[in-house]
């Protein structure tokens, strides 16, 4: 039995690419690793669903912001969360290596820290320090419209004065 052959008319059209996902931001130090993307989600528009987020062991949303550190061998996830008056809350979902099971596991999640957004017409910007070694953190610079509820925000590394 022959199957018929489908051939696309004169007037269609290829589908468009799509737009090429800009690479992460990588910074490196001592065996460290911390990756972030640079359109990060906001998952979260309450404090009781950042933290039922990040105490969960089985949570499987990509992290925005991920440190990996070489000793203790740990992942840290910050996981962010917009209140309706701007301030960018920080949960972290932390992994330590288990050599017995030689895979990571989940070792606690927290709110680490809060930022009221910075005084800008229109737009929310925060400035968010993550430690990437004891020598060496990394300061990156976040946002996003002034209107909530906030999907994502921009992550550029932050300007030095």
């Amino acid at each position: 039995m022959a199957l018929p052959l489908v051939t696309a008319g004169a007037d269609a059209q290829p589908a468009p690419p799509a737009a090429p996902r800009p690479a992460p931001i990588r910074v490196q130090s001592g065996g460290n690793e911390m990756v972030a993307l640079t359109q990060a989600p906001v998952a979260h528009t309450t404090l009781e669903q950042l933290l039922a987020d990040i105490g969960r062991a089985g949570a499987t949303r990509a992290a925005p912001i991920r440190v990996v550190r070489a000793s203790p061998r740990e992942t840290i996830d910050y996981v962010l969360g917009v209140t309706s008056a701007g301030t960018l809350v920080v949960g972290e979902r932390i992994h330590t290596f288990d050599e017995s099971l030689r895979r990571y596991v989940f070792t606690r999640g927290e709110i680490s820290r809060s930022y009221p957004p910075l005084v800008e017409p229109a737009v929310w910007r925060w400035l968010v320090e993550v430690g990437l070694s004891r020598e060496v953190s990394v300061t990156l610079e976040l946002r996003a419209p002034a209107r909530w509820p906030v999907e994502s925000v921009a992550v550029t590394p932050a300007r030095v004065p």
